[in-house]
């Protein structure tokens, strides 16, 4: 088959990174993929297996899918000749009327939470396309029985976008170093433009923190190993892409029910939480409280989390497409 991908750019966003990675696998697989941006630009942060085209050039493929993740691209949709045009849902803002009205568009779920709200708000049947992960790149070859010293809190750092819910994890650090000062703060992001930037740059707290910046992501794995919890409130997410990372690398996950139903359960695979400062600290302190809570949790984690490797999911959407 030849797979096409419609994407607004190639940095580093986890819609964007969902494509590149099923693009490699689809092009192990024997496939032709192709991604499609405004400017036909190379993602310099991932080594991408597939071709990357400008839109412009879209009129001269001919493609059996061809996928897209932003209903304002859907006058390019309609004007091509894909025989399978589909929508793959992955943020919970996004209004998928005209997607409805247009007819001919398949939708795609990329986790419970989006296939139940294109149900509900939109009375769209989506097919069930989750994941995904590189669990063999994320698993460790051990927990650790011990937490580190300082107790390590990490969220992810993407200060310009509040529904990623950075100030709650922030603001509950900030109340529980008044009473432990054994703890520090682990932040991350790779800023994407200026206004990222200045807000990392400007960044502080009271609380003891790092704040790491474009790690790449071939290391990832040892970025979460140093956190002995991570934290996502997020809100109207697909699929929680840091969570996910976190679990598979073997840490206790705290977050919100946003992107997480597929893998997280309470008090089994992690807590959940509110969307607010004093549910995450009641969480972050039972952990801290409980070492065999903390190892218990990111152990039923791990092993619920591979469930959704990359090479899965590939192969539900393969087999989906060639019906």
């Amino acid at each position: 088959m030849h797979i096409g991908v419609l994407l607004p750019h190639t940095k580093l966003y986890g819609g964007v990174k969902r494509f590149l990675e099923l693009g490699n696998i689809f092009t192990q697989k024997g496939h032709q993929f192709t991604v499609f941006t405004p400017q036909g630009d190379q993602p310099d942060w991932f080594a991408f297996k597939g071709d990357i085209q400008p839109f412009g050039q879209l009129k001269n493929y001919t493609l059996d899918a061809l996928f897209f993740t932003e209903p304002r691209f859907l006058p390019e949709i309609i004007n091509s000749t894909a025989r399978k045009k589909i929508l793959y849902f992955v943020r919970g803002n996004e209004n998928l009327n005209k997607i409805k009205q247009a007819g001919n568009i398949e939708v795609f779920a990329n986790s419970s939470n989006m296939l139940h709200l294109a149900k509900k708000k939109f009375g769209i049947t989506a097919f069930p396309a989750f994941g995904g992960i590189d669990t063999d790149m994320y698993k460790p070859d051990s927990l650790p029985e011990k937490p580190h010293s300082p107790f390590t809190i990490m969220a992810y750092g993407r200060l310009t976008e509040g529904r990623k819910g950075t100030k709650y994890v922030v603001k509950a650090c900030e109340k529980l170093y008044h009473q432990h000062k054994n703890i520090r703060l682990v932040l991350f992001d790779t800023p994407v433009d200026e206004k990222m930037k200045k807000a990392i740059e400007e960044f502080n707290t009271a609380v003891p923190f790092e704040f790491i910046t474009h790690h790449p992501i071939e290391k990832n794995p040892e970025l979460f190993r140093k956190a002995d919890v991570f934290v996502a409130p997020e809100k109207k997410a697909g699929w929680a892409n840091t969570a996910v990372e976190a679990m598979a690398s073997g840490v206790a996950l705290i977050a919100t029910t946003s992107g997480t139903t597929d893998f997280l359960f309470h008090e089994k695979t992690g807590l959940v939480i509110r969307r607010n400062r004093f549910s995450v600290a009641r969480a972050i302190k039972r952990i801290m409280a409980d070492n065999a809570l903390r190892l218990q949790l990111a152990t039923a984690g791990l092993e619920k989390i591979q469930d959704f490797n990359w090479k899965n999911l590939a192969d539900n959407i393969e087999q989906h497409l060639k019906k």
